[in-house]
């Protein structure tokens, strides 16, 4: 690719990045609140734990296939994120994964259209990154749980 080309992909990138409505920004700040509420909620992992919403994933879904909205799946995240932070909180009450998770200082909450999970966490390094299928229903502490359980 020529340095031309490599410009004017990275150009059209920030575009579209920026493109977004005022209504989309409001409601992705409502979604990123709620992240750093989750991160406030976990209190029994005698850490800070980040928790981050994978604004690249949910933007790489490819909405006109999976024939959804994107506007409209703002408020399902919404939901889903809640009890991120309850359910890593309850896995802390117990010793052998509260010490799993005190090597984890970010957790990535992932959207994806791979409808054979429901919530899967995977560990690299300090993150622990969940996915969810997010066209089932909305996620609560317990799937958080689960999920952490499998990973760690």
């Amino acid at each position: 690719m020529t340095r031309a080309a490599v410009i004017l992909t990275i150009l059209a990138s920030t575009l579209v990045a920026n493109a977004q409505t005022v209504a989309e920004k409001k409601q992705r700040a409502k979604i990123d609140e709620a992240m750093a509420k989750s991160s406030d909620d976990i209190k029994d992992c005698g850490k800070k734990i980040a928790v981050k919403f994978d604004w690249k994933a949910y933007d790489g879904l490819d909405w006109k296939k999976i024939g959804r909205d994107k506007q409209e799946y703002y408020a399902n995240e919404l939901n889903s994120v809640g009890d991120i932070g309850v359910g890593i909180n309850k896995l802390c009450g117990d010793k052998d994964y509260k010490e799993a998770l005190s090597k984890i200082s970010t957790i990535v909450y992932r959207s994806t259209n791979d409808d054979k999970i429901r919530v899967k966490a995977t560990v690299s390094g300090g993150t622990l990154t969940l996915e969810n299928y997010s066209f089932g229903s909305t996620r609560h502490t317990d799937d958080y749980v689960s999920a952490g359980k499998a990973a760690l």
